[in-house]
């Protein structure tokens, strides 16, 4: 039983990563043949371990890009389930631009492959506008403002791929909806006088030279950055793992056999990390993991567990750290839904707002993700070695320390400092308008759908405890928060379909019931079939104030069996009920807490101790949590008596 529920949190997060677990939104299926022109979307053979997959943020298909490796042929992305993509060699200069049968041309630059990954994984990485945009000014953005270069030629890209929509009716203006620019249309580039290249961008005098070819008037600059933005968040959406020390080893540890292992989330209260497993003088391990969500809003949120004491020394030899979760009792960190934790250019830890993870009612004693580089696109490493490996460097080169992973606790008069290992799994994409209908995306007298208000029911697999109701709405920009009603009770937490009063600086909602709401999900990507029009969730709740369901997690979709999806066919079907909540074979949505099932083990291996010196026992309390590990999560419609909650809205 304990496997079966925490199997799926205890693998290694690399694995899960280069493996290709998980990542509703990563499927795509390239047909590398060959025609005339443009060859394909692709310079080499997808499989290959040398051939680079990549996804443009933005799903536009038809988009021209040359592989530096491949002087002969041209290429251009290709829409492929709900992703657009393309491919070249590993370590390839990509270069983009827009052209048709005619000379005339709008170039986009050049990115190098190296600057988004050094490896090939299992999920392709993005390549973002703001990529794309950095490649044409050869630099990165300063800051996020409307007047910084990079940040007007991305804009300008945001405006040529919007107003192609709009021509072609796949998108509204200020909706992220799969675009292609067809050959005909490249065609029609005769139509302007001159070339166009990052100057014309910059200044803006593109906007009247492609007026020719397009009208670009439509879409404001506050339109076009706001949907840079929304791009930028879509990117570094997903789930945030980082693991126990499994592979960190004690003070015996043997010679390097030449490569680096992650070490997990693991320090002491040592000032240097590498005695963490030598200097045996009052050591004290520390160590951790969690699963956390990043929404589309760029909030990140979520929980994890911290194991704290002795170290364990045997015939004077510290042993391996990972021993530490048969000894002590886990702890909670909880992290409240906060924003600016990442820099969206250079994708490092903020370090003025740094992942604070609180163990207690002291803030004083909050544990700080204090800094880190996400490589790769979703990898932060927490020691040079692995970084290194990550780069393709050499053993000799020199590693700034700034780009490593680090955390710092301080708690008993006592600094812990430690490493740690982060990976982004689970990626999503935009929301295909067909079935993520909001006001904003359907025309006059039509239905839409978002924001969506319904009731989650958590039932346990211990029938001892009575199932948890929680409102939830799924909101119009795809993000999930709760709604529970004033007076709501320990099983009764179903809500009256509240809308945003406002935003709080801790990252809560305060709706028009002027009740507290919290943000809990996202959505993944739509999934659409005859009878199963559906879309992709994945839901954390974390805070004190959920009771007995504090903790629990679905839909997270990092191993087999473990996402979940909302099918709302009826409801585009004009019936305003029986949505359906299932994982993505269709079967019941089991839901974990991963707190909980640690508390379980520690439990159990308490109980089986014969001789109980040293360790302290369970509480009835932790008795009682270790009971709540898992259980099943159905959904309905929220009360349709209630005009508020109406689930299916016709635009004015």
């Amino acid at each position: 039983m304990n496997k079966r529920i925490l199997l799926p949190f205890t693998l290694s997060a690399l694995a899960l990563i280069l493996n290709g677990c998980g990542g509703e939104s990563s499927k795509i299926n390239e047909d590398p043949s060959r025609g005339v022109g443009v060859t394909s979307s692709t310079s080499c053979d997808v499989s290959s371990a040398d051939c680079l997959e990549f996804v443009i943020d933005y799903p536009i298909a038809g988009l021209n890009f040359d592989c530096s490796s491949d002087t002969v042929n041209h290429f251009a992305t290709k829409a492929v389930l709900n992703t657009a993509s393309g491919a070249c060699k590993l370590g390839d200069n990509v270069t983009f631009y827009i052209q048709g049968a005619g000379a005339k041309k709008i170039s986009l630059g050049t990115v190098k492959l190296d600057n988004i990954t050094k490896l090939k994984m299992a999920t392709p990485p993005f390549i973002r506008l703001i990529d794309i945009a950095s490649g044409m000014t050869g630099k990165a953005p300063a800051s996020l403002n409307m007047n910084d270069d990079t940040i007007k030629v991305a804009m300008g890209l945001v405006k040529i791929f919007q107003a192609i929509g709009v021509e072609q009716d796949a998108n509204v203006v200020g909706d992220i909806q799969p675009t292609e620019i067809t050959k005909e249309k490249r065609d029609q580039l005769t139509e302007i006088i001159k070339n166009i290249g990052t100057a014309e961008f910059i200044s803006g005098e593109y906007v009247e030279i492609l007026k020719p070819w397009l009208n670009l008037n439509q879409v404001s600059d506050e339109t076009a950055f706001n949907l840079l933005i929304q791009l930028i968040n879509i990117s570094n959406t997903g789930v945030w793992q980082a693991d126990l020390p499994f592979l960190k080893a004690g003070g015996s540890e043997t010679a390097s056999t030449g490569v680096a292992v992650p070490e997990g989330f693991f320090g002491c209260n040592k000032d240097d990390y590498s005695k963490c497993v030598t200097d045996k003088t009052n050591l004290l391990h520390s160590m951790g993991n969690f699963l956390l969500l990043s929404d589309r809003q760029g909030y990140i949120l979520g929980y994890g567990q911290q194991w704290r004491g002795p170290a364990s020394i045997t015939n004077d030899v510290v042993i391996a750290p990972i021993v530490l979760n048969t000894k002590v009792k886990p702890r909670k960190m909880q992290l409240d839904a906060q924003t600016g934790w990442l820099n969206s250019f250079d994708q490092s830890i903020n370090v003025d707002h740094k992942l604070n993870f609180s163990l207690s009612n002291n803030a004083s004693e909050n544990l700080s993700i204090k800094q880190g580089k996400i490589l790769n696109g979703n990898t932060v490493a927490g020691t040079a070695a692995l970084y290194r490996q990550l780069m393709k460097l050499k053993d000799t080169d020199v590693v700034d320390n700034k780009l490593i992973g680090l955390w710092e606790q301080r708690i008993d008069d006592q600094l812990y400092k430690g490493a740690i290992d982060i990976v982004k799994v689970s990626p999503v994409s935009y929301l295909s308008k067909d079935i993520f209908k909001t006001e904003a995306n359907v025309s006059s007298q039509q239905n839409y759908i978002f924001p969506l208000y319904a009731t989650l029911t958590f039932k346990f697999a211990e029938t001892k405890y009575d199932p948890v109701e929680v409102g939830i709405v799924i909101d119009e920009h795809g993000d999930i928060r709760t709604d529970i009603k004033a007076n709501a009770t320990a099983t009764d937490k179903s809500g009256i379909c509240g809308t945003v009063k406002s935003i709080n600086a801790d990252g809560t909602i305060t709706d028009s019931n002027d009740q507290i709401q919290y943000r809990i999900g996202t959505t993944g990507a739509t999934e659409f079939s005859q009878n199963d029009k559906s879309i992709t969730v994945r839901m954390i709740l974390s805070n004190p104030k959920f009771g007995t369901v504090d903790g629990a997690m679905f839909g997270l979709n990092i191993t087999k069996g473990t996402g979940a999806k909302i099918n709302i066919h009826n409801l585009l079907a004009g019936q305003p009920t029986g949505i359906n909540l299932t994982n993505l074979t269709n079967e019941t949505v089991v839901w974990s807490n991963t707190y909980a099932g640690y508390q379980l083990i520690y439990n159990t291996t308490y109980d089986e101790l014969k001789d109980k010196k040293g360790y302290i026992a369970p509480t009835d309390e932790e008795r009682d949590l270790a009971k709540r590990y898992s259980g099943t999560v159905t959904i309905r419609i929220a009360d349709q008596k209630i005009s508020t909650c109406n689930a299916i809205k016709t635009k004015a």
